[in-house]
C-alpha cells in the first residue's frame, strides 16, 4: 500500500528489486533478443549494437528521490518507488546514422506498443545551446499480439525502455555519465 513513509517504500523497493534481480536480468536479455531479432529481420539498418541492463537499485532510488520524491511528498501523495522507475530494464540500440533513430523506432513498433516518447534529440536542439545528450527513448510493452505468445508470458508483466542512440550520441553519454 502506497504511503508517505520514504524509509519504509525505500526499503519495500529495494527488497522487490533483490527478490526479482535474477528475474529481471533474464527478461532483460530476452528483450535484447527480441530486440535484435526484429531489427535483424528489417535488415535495412546498420546497428552497431544491441545491449541491455537492469538499473542499479541504488540508482533507481536517486532517480525517484531526484525527479519525483519531493513534489509527491508536497502534495501529500502516498507512493511507491517502482511505478516511477520506467527504466527499471533498458534496452539500448546504437545505429551509425541519426536519420535511422525513427526507423528503428518503427521496427520495434511491431513487438510493443509505445507507453511513451521522449525524444531528447528534439529537446536539445530545439535550444540555443544544442549541445547535449541526444538520443530517443521510448517507453514499450510488449503489444497483445506478442504477450499472447506463450513464450512470451513472462515478459508482458515488464515494460522496457529503449534508448536509440547513434555511435556519437552513445560516446557522448558516456563522458556525459562521467562529469
Amino acid at each position: 500500500m502506497p504511503s508517505l513513509d520514504f524509509e519504509q517504500e525505500q526499503s519495500r523497493f529495494l527488497s522487490f528489486h533483490d527478490q526479482h534481480r535474477s528475474a529481471m536480468q533474464a527478461v532483460c536479455d530476452a528483450y535484447v533478443a527480441l530486440v535484435d531479432a526484429q531489427l535483424a529481420h528489417e535488415g535495412t539498418l546498420d546497428i552497431s549494437k544491441v545491449e541491455g541492463r537492469v538499473k542499479d537499485r541504488d540508482e533507481c532510488i536517486r532517480k525517484f528521490s531526484r525527479k519525483y520524491r519531493a513534489g509527491l511528498e508536497e502534495n501529500g501523495t502516498p507512493y511507491e518507488i517502482r511505478p516511477f522507475i520506467s527504466d527499471l530494464i533498458g534496452i539500448r540500440v546504437v545505429c551509425l546514422y541519426e536519420d535511422e533513430l525513427e526507423k528503428v523506432a518503427q521496427a520495434v513498433q511491431n513487438v510493443f506498443d509505445v507507453i511513451d516518447v521522449t525524444d531528447k534529440v528534439r529537446d536539445v536542439e530545439g535550444t540555443e545551446a544544442s549541445f547535449g545528450y541526444k538520443g530517443l527513448h521510448l517507453d514499450l510493452r510488449l503489444n497483445a499480439a506478442q504477450a499472447a505468445l506463450p513464450e512470451h508470458s513472462v515478459l508482458a508483466a515488464w515494460p522496457i525502455e529503449l534508448q536509440i542512440r547513434t555511435i556519437v550520441q552513445d560516446s557522448w553519454s558516456v563522458l556525459d555519465h562521467k562529469i
